[in-house]
């Protein structure tokens, strides 16, 4: 009895860590914090371009650990090599790696338009020829599973608002480093 109950439970866990597994290559390594569509007219390579400078230019030393609470060393992640996909975020403590965050666009398709033209009724219609994009979510992942304290908490929340507030100034300006004095 206690032989079946643990062969059941190795069969289990085997099934368990295989659809882990399979789920994790579907849906991306680590755990999602979010992600959000970006619009399919958004220029994918420009907006993660400016938003790895970004980066890099809020992570560097002395303001990287006044801006977000903790030190952060910024890397550019690339797929298949050559073209530039996301960010990944080291987040160190006492000189080791507390965590690791990675912000990529994910491998779904978004249908694009030419351009936007007026209907007979008056209402927008999409026009023009039609293109796929890959890329329609930009996530944010938690890479590992070492433990977040409140300090490290902070830390991801501040990297997290800093982030979309580029985002949101490439959206209305067309530039991450637009700021209230241009």
């Amino acid at each position: 009895m206690n032989k079946k109950s643990n062969l059941r439970s190795q069969c289990r866990s085997v099934k368990l860590s295989s659809i882990r597994a399979a789920a994790q290559q579907i849906l991306g390594p680590g755990k999602l914090v979010t992600k959000t569509e970006i619009p399919a007219f958004i220029p994918r390579q420009d907006l993660m371009d400016q938003l790895v400078r970004w980066a890099v230019a809020e992570a560097d030393e002395p303001r990287g650990l006044g801006m977000w609470g903790l030190p952060v060393k910024v890397e550019p992640y690339y797929k298949d090599e050559d073209v530039l996909w996301g960010i990944t975020f080291t987040i160190l403590r006492d000189g080791e790696v507390a965590t690791q965050l990675g912000v990529w666009y994910d491998d779904e398709e978004v249908r694009k338009h030419e351009w936007v033209g007026r209907g007979a009724d008056g209402f927008p219609t999409l026009e023009g020829k039609e293109s796929d994009v890959v890329g329609k979510h930009l996530e944010i992942r938690k890479l590992d599973e070492n433990p977040v304290d409140d300090v490290l908490r902070e830390t991801i929340r501040n990297i997290c608002q800093q982030l979309v507030a580029a985002i949101n100034k490439y959206y209305a300006f067309g530039s991450a480093f637009v700021d209230d004095a241009t």
